[in-house]
């Protein structure tokens, strides 16, 4: 009797057919969402209306986070292999593991619709959680005015090992605008991918800043030249015989300091600093190429010829920053030294003192 009374109210053609469907679809996919088999934004119309009605903030969007450094103090004096590793989400990234805290990596990361949390957590070699960050989607990352270069941010211990863990990071929101407009134009090099392009852009920005901190007043912008010069200083290791390596710092010279563009090799940054003669120079005009070792992520060499005119090479690992950016702004360092000669002979070649003497010359013969 019950089993008739049920299908004369809800079957086929019943006025409370198509609402009960309505309400037992919505009540399956609630029960999934809960249970976390899916998410009510799998459904592409449930996201659209979440976001017209304002329930939820922002569209998706990919985040490029630039993971600079892990700052902490050890408790013991033996190196430590962390990985920083950024969960949004279903989607996950992490960095290369170092054992001594700079990374210098940029991360992409997928942030769907609905997304509340951003955690950023410091991890130990075995992948156990040292130290945590949860960052608001909106608050954190999306407010621009809250997003600034190289932001250190204090993170939650949660591991030991450790105390008072930091982390360095830059983030980029990516969109449609960025992807096609460079922030670089006219500097970037053409072969450059994204990820080397983003911190190139980031180093000579960072250049451009301190330059302008350290000259205060300056009242004109700062030369394409000086931001490179900037750009390219900084601490490396230098290999030597036996597979030895040396800190040393690295600086670009160049008018009206010095008569030529060379790239000087101080044994320490003070000596930099404290304008001392550097025990090696490089000769920009002279150099054949700055390459990255495909076997060795951190390390790129430059081929040069000495004043003797013999080959020399040098090779390299970073330290404070990614070894590409090292490799490309040493790059276009050197096509521009080439271009400011270039541009130096054609003034000369069409200067009227120039053509006084080609015009004497030739009188003589």
């Amino acid at each position: 009797m019950i089993g008739l009374i049920m299908r004369q109210m809800f079957g086929f053609g019943s006025v409370f057919a198509l609402p009960c469907a309505i309400f037992a679809g919505i009540a399956a996919v609630f029960c999934c969402y809960r249970r976390g088999r899916c998410s009510l934004r799998d459904c592409t119309c449930v996201k659209r209306c979440l976001r017209c009605f304002g329930h939820d903030e922002f569209d998706d969007f990919e985040l490029v986070v630039l993971v600079h450094e892990a700052i902490f103090e050890k408790k013991t004096d033996a190196r430590k292999t962390t990985i920083v590793r950024i969960t949004a989400g279903a989607h996950v990234v992490k960095t290369d593991p170092t054992s001594n805290g700079y990374f210098q990596q940029p991360l992409h990361v997928q942030v769907n619709q609905g997304t509340q949390r951003i955690v950023v957590d410091l991890l130990d070699s075995s992948e156990r959680v040292l130290a945590t960050l949860p960052l608001d989607t909106v608050h954190n990352v999306l407010a621009s005015k809250t997003l600034q270069p190289e932001m250190v941010y204090t993170m939650k211990l949660k591991g030991k090992g450790i105390r008072n863990p930091k982390v360095k990071l830059t983030m980029v929101v990516q969109t449609e605008k960025d992807m096609e407009s460079g922030l670089m134009s006219g500097i970037s090099g053409a072969g450059m991918n994204s990820d080397v392009d983003i911190l190139v852009r980031q180093q000579l920005r960072k250049a451009r800043d301190a330059r302008r901190t350290t000259n205060e007043g300056e009242q004109e912008g700062v030369s394409e030249m000086e931001v490179l010069k900037n750009a390219c200083a900084g601490p490396l290791e230098v290999f030597e015989r036996l597979g030895n390596t040396r800190d040393v710092h690295v600086a670009v010279l160049g008018p009206p300091s010095s008569r030529r563009w060379v790239l000087g090799i101080w044994h320490d940054k003070r000596d930099f600093e404290a304008k001392r003669s550097p025990s090696q120079e490089i000769d920009l005009l002279k150099v054949q190429s700055v390459q990255a070792d495909p076997s060795r992520h951190h390390v790129f060499m430059i081929t040069y010829h000495d004043s003797s005119h013999v080959r020399q090479a040098l090779t390299f690992r970073r330290i404070d920053r990614a070894r590409d950016v090292w490799v490309e702004i040493l790059h276009i360092m050197v096509t521009k030294a080439h271009e400011q000669r270039q541009a130096l002979k054609l003034r000369k070649s069409t200067s009227p003192g120039h053509e006084r003497k080609t015009k004497s010359f030739g009188s003589k013969h």
